[in-house]
């Protein structure tokens, strides 16, 4: 969506560009056309900037982890339904480990057997962040 949108600014510059010179019957649809062009292309490019995550705490670790349970609960932030999630962390250098948290849900939700990347602290492994 981020690339439609920086098309779309690229054809609303062109449409400007051949306002200029086109006949003046036409100059005002291609000037509009133009400025709606431009701010749809804003308005896309916007929505789908790349996300800037913070990083992960010092000494937390990248793992994969699978998720053997979710289930939704009442609680909500931001009309997003909590999920309290069992994972099975399977970091490379150590031994596979469980934990259960409450998550807020995405759009998509989490369903049973998918894949997700975690940050976890080694010291203490119930500290856990989706990545």
């Amino acid at each position: 969506m981020f690339a439609v949108g920086l098309i779309m600014m690229f054809a609303a510059l062109a449409m400007a560009v051949s306002a200029v010179f086109a006949p003046s019957v036409a100059l005002p649809g291609l000037i509009g056309g133009a400025a709606g062009l431009a701010i749809a292309g804003f308005v896309l490019a916007y929505l789908a900037w790349p996300e800037r995550k913070s990083p992960p705490h010092d000494g937390m670790v990248r793992a994969s982890a699978w998720v053997i349970d979710a289930e939704p609960t009442q609680a909500e932030v931001t009309g997003y339904r909590m999920v309290d999630l069992t994972l099975e962390v399977r970091p490379k250098d150590a031994a596979p480990f469980q934990v259960r948290r409450r998550f807020v849900g995405s759009r998509a939700g989490f369903e049973v057997g998918s894949a997700v990347t975690v940050f976890y602290d080694p010291v203490d492994p119930d500290r856990i962040e989706l990545g």
